[in-house]
């Protein structure tokens, strides 16, 4: 209780100062979502449907779609509704495949055309924040595979990390870049254009999210490692999650859905 109190009463001596701008993933802000969010009449829910691949189609409770990854593939699922966001995490065409988003969504690339660097994205659209953090596309900084952006967005007062395809074991530095997780989007294929799937349960345990939905897979072997030893999964029979801040779950617990063919 003490410590709640004293982290309230950093938080409302920052908020006094319009110097000062918070991250909006990280703990402290966490904590005045907390104290703000019980005068709400009703809790806004964020919808995170799977596409495939490393794409979702998530929905804030205002109407609100930010693409992910989009696949370009024509035997997996494609949005039908317009798009309002659009990222891709790194130049592939299965994850950069932009025009298969309805509408005139904003596009945000992870990385400089040529992914030569990291874009320096932290910004707000309609109800949707987002930020970049640095990564890679495998264990050697990028020498093999290149680089890799990490998207975070907050919607609905709901921290989301998508990995993209991250291809290392997340450092000290990253994790502390990207904040207070409460849903990770972690891809699980193999060891070669990700990390592999004991390496994602590892990268999960270090973000410590509420919610872990395993992507970027085409095969039950992985999600049978991936969530070796785990005691909370659950399987969904449909794509989509629906839930609001309020109902996160604790401690961990990886819901995995149902993926097409590939």
């Amino acid at each position: 209780m003490i410590r709640i109190l004293r982290r309230i009463t950093i938080m409302i001596a920052l908020l006094a100062s319009p110097a000062r701008v918070l991250p909006f993933c990280h703990e402290l802000d966490v904590v005045q979502a907390k104290v703000f969010r019980a005068a709400a009449s009703a809790a806004p829910a964020v919808t995170i449907e799977w596409l495939g691949h490393s794409t979702f189609q998530i929905t804030s409770s205002k109407g609100t779609r930010v693409l992910t990854d989009p696949h370009g593939a024509f035997d997996l699922p494609r949005p039908t509704l317009p798009q309002h966001i659009v990222t891709a995490s790194h130049e592939h065409g299965p994850h950069s495949s932009v025009h298969m988003a309805p509408g005139t969504p904003v596009i945000l690339h992870g990385l400089t055309p040529g992914g030569g660097n990291w874009q320096k994205i932290s910004t707000t659209i309609r109800d949707v924040s987002v930020y970049v953090v640095p990564a890679f596309h495998d264990k050697s900084r990028g020498m093999q595979r290149g680089k890799n952006a990490i998207f975070v967005f907050r919607i609905d007062d709901i921290c989301i990390a998508h990995l993209g395809d991250l291809g290392h074991v997340l450092t000290p530095d990253q994790l502390k870049m990207m904040g207070k997780i409460d849903i990770l989007l972690v891809p699980i294929a193999g060891g070669y254009f990700t990390v592999t799937p004991t390496e994602a349960r590892e990268v999960t345990r270090l973000v410590n999210p509420k919610i872990a939905i395993p992507k970027h897979f085409w095969w039950e072997q992985a999600v049978q490692e991936y969530t070796q030893g785990l005691t909370r999964v659950k399987m969904l029979n449909t794509p989509v999650l629906k839930i609001s801040k309020a109902d996160l779950p604790q401690p961990i617990e990886t819901i995995v859905m149902p993926w097409g063919q590939r």
